[in-house]
């Protein structure tokens, strides 16, 4: 839990920044001045002025920020510093400004996603074992073992992206998606088809979009030959080299990669059989024991999963790709929420962000850039949502100005604020509420 906390805090306090960094780096090329850029809430526990007059707080709860510019509403504007203030800018400017911090962080999501193609992704192919019937995927026939290549228009690489683009078609009447057909290896075709979602429902907290659809997922195919061996291992000092077959061990034929892994875990020596340039050999493999008990071989077998690291601008355009897609989606879902498509029950707060964030960052270093990025760009659409109190709101008060020729009364916005004000703290108790009830 602890765990879990700490990189909530983390998670925020990097897109935060990076958010009211966007509003203080546009405010600033504006020539707008930026009084004071501010990383949390509260008492202050660091901070520096620069010679621009701006001052660097870092403060006690970092569960936020802000960038405070001057602002003749707030303040009395010598002639010297008129200006420099944010309300004597052009609408451009201003909308400018206040886009910048949404702006930030999908940019921040696209660096992200641009690291991510380039240390490399594993691509493996989304293939149906079957078809679950009185689904949507059972209207058509689809052959065991198609690999799914687009939903609703929508690239597939693994079963995360269809989950994504399944649970995004709801709402919809229809749905088009295309397979590879590998039942005749000789003549492999795309098929595309169309089906009828129009009364498909399902619960997204308790069901699998994928098998609510019908899609029965095929497990990834490993074969029993060596595809690495870590050095200075038990398989490296039995003598295994990268390519060898495996075959059998302890006198008995092989079975699957799970059985011969649980074998390794008992941390006992192996006889293994294994077949090498069409010559059968014997080793014996003697497993390291782990501070656990546990038996580790050091060595990886082969499967359809494959690591694909993208160039420079072939992992730019990937990651622009990938940022206009997860937009995409993430846009829809808050339509089908606000239409009533996606309950209120399923809208999210901090505990539930502070689960994901720790989960996703034992799994490992992608995948919690995975969730960084996600996040970062549900910060940036949920701020660009027309509500006061949001940059979405600001903008809606800058098209009013530039409409009607003059700014809305501070006495209408500020009841506009209240108004804003009142939503979100709903919208906020909701998701506490929906995270206490999944503790």
């Amino acid at each position: 839990m602890l765990w879990s906390l700490l990189l909530f805090v983390i998670t925020i306090s990097i897109l935060v920044t990076i958010h009211e960094f966007g509003h203080f780096c546009v405010a600033r090329l504006c020539k707008v001045k930026v009084e004071c850029f501010s990383i949390g809430f509260g008492k202050k526990l660091w901070s520096h002025k620069f010679l621009s007059g701006t001052e660097l707080v870092i403060a006690m709860i970092p569960l936020g920020g802000y960038v405070k510019m001057l602002d003749g509403r707030a303040t009395i504007l010598s002639s010297n510093n008129e200006k420099f203030a944010f309300d004597k800018k052009k609408i451009w400017q201003r909308a400018l400004i206040i886009f910048a911090g949404p702006f930030a962080n999908f940019m921040l999501a696209l660096i992200i996603y641009w690291i991510i193609f380039l240390i490399g992704v594993v691509h493996y192919p989304v293939k149906v074992k079957d078809v679950i019937p009185n689904t949507p995927a059972a209207s058509v026939a689809i052959p065991s073992g198609a690999e799914l290549k687009t939903i609703d228009n929508v690239e597939v690489e693994n079963w995360n992206d269809v989950n994504l683009a399944l649970i995004a078609v709801m709402g919809k009447t229809n749905i088009t998606f295309s397979y590879i057909d590998s039942t005749d290896n000789s003549n492999q075709k795309e098929v595309k088809e169309s089906v009828d979602i129009n009364n498909w429902h399902f619960d997204i907290e308790k069901d699998s979009a994928i098998m609510a659809f019908g899609f029965v997922p095929k497990e990834l195919e490993i074969y029993p030959i060596v595809s690495k061996i870590v050095p200075d291992s038990a398989a490296e000092r039995a003598g295994l080299r990268v390519g060898d077959k495996i075959i059998g061990y302890n006198e008995q034929s092989y079975v699957d990669w799970r059985d011969f892994s649980n074998t390794i875990k008992k941390a006992q020596a192996i006889t293994l059989k294994v077949n090498r340039e069409n010559k059968d050999i014997y080793l014996k493999l003697v497993p390291t024991v782990q501070k656990n008990g546990e038996g580790v071989a050091g060595l990886y077998p082969t499967s359809d999963a494959r690591v694909v690291q993208y160039g420079f601008f072939d992992g730019f355009n990937k990651g622009i790709a990938q940022t206009l897609l997860t937009t995409k989606l993430t846009i829809r879902s808050l339509y089908q929420l606000v239409t009533g498509v996606i309950g209120l029950k399923h809208l999210s707060g901090p505990i539930t962000i502070a689960k994901s964030a720790g989960q996703t960052a034992s799994y490992g270093f992608t995948p919690y850039l995975y969730f960084l990025a996600f996040i970062s760009i549900s910060l940036g659409v949920i701020n660009l949502v027309p509500l006061p109190m949001l940059d979405g709101g600001h903008l809606i008060f800058l098209l009013f100005e530039k409409i009607k020729g003059k700014a809305l009364s501070n006495k209408a916005q500020e009841r506009f604020f209240r108004i804003g004000f009142f939503l979100l703290m709903v919208i906020m108790g909701i998701a506490l509420f929906n995270d206490i009830l999944r503790l």
